[in-house]
C-alpha cells in the first residue's frame, strides 16, 4: 500500500516537499473520477509521485507526459488529468481523448483559474462538465462537495468534463 511504502520517508524526511510529494492524500482529489481497472490515463507534469504510483495500482494503462512532451504522446486516454495548473488548452487535450473519454482539472482557487478553464471547456465542445469544490484544497483533499452546495464553503476546484 502507498501509504505504509512512503510514510516512513516522509517522517524521515520531514519536509512540506516530501508530504506533498508522497503523501497519499493526494490521490483523493481523484476519488469523483471513479477511476477504475479498464481506464487507460493521460496525466500531465504530475507534481507528486505517489499520485502516478496509485494510478498505476488503480488504472490499467498511465502514461505520463512531462513539459513539453505532450506532442509526443500518441493514441488516445479514455481519462486525461491536470492536476494544479492548465498545461495545455482543452480543445488540444480533446485530441487525446477517446470519445466517452473525460478532462479532468484539480485548479487551486487562489489562481482564480476554474472559471477560465470552464469556458474553455465549452469552446472545445464539452457539453457536460461537472464541478465540485475540494477542500482544504486539491493537494490534501479531505472533503468534496458539489458546487452549488451551500455547506461547502471555500476550496479549490476539480472540474470533470466529458
Amino acid at each position: 500500500m502507498i501509504q505504509e511504502k512512503y510514510n516512513r520517508r516522509i517522517f524521515d524526511e520531514g519536509t512540506i516537499d516530501a508530504i506533498e510529494n508522497l503523501s497519499h492524500l493526494r490521490s483523493n482529489v481523484l476519488s469523483p473520477v471513479g477511476i477504475g481497472k479498464d481506464d487507460n490515463v493521460l496525466i500531465l507534469e504530475p507534481d507528486c509521485t505517489s499520485i502516478v504510483e496509485w494510478l498505476q495500482e488503480t488504472a490499467s494503462q498511465v502514461t505520463v507526459a512531462g513539459s513539453g512532451t505532450i506532442e509526443e504522446v500518441k493514441g488516445t486516454f479514455n481519462i486525461i488529468i491536470n492536476l494544479g495548473h492548465m498545461i495545455e488548452t482543452p480543445s488540444a487535450l480533446k485530441k487525446l481523448l477517446s470519445t466517452d473519454g473525460r478532462l479532468v482539472y484539480a485548479l487551486a482557487e487562489k489562481d482564480r483559474l476554474a472559471a477560465f478553464v470552464k469556458k474553455l471547456l465549452l469552446e472545445a465542445g464539452f457539453e457536460d462538465i461537472t464541478t465540485f469544490r475540494v477542500s482544504p484544497d486539491y493537494l490534501f483533499t479531505r472533503e468534496i462537495y458539489s458546487e452549488d452546495y451551500i455547506g461547502g464553503g471555500a476550496g479549490d476546484y476539480l472540474l470533470i468534463a466529458k
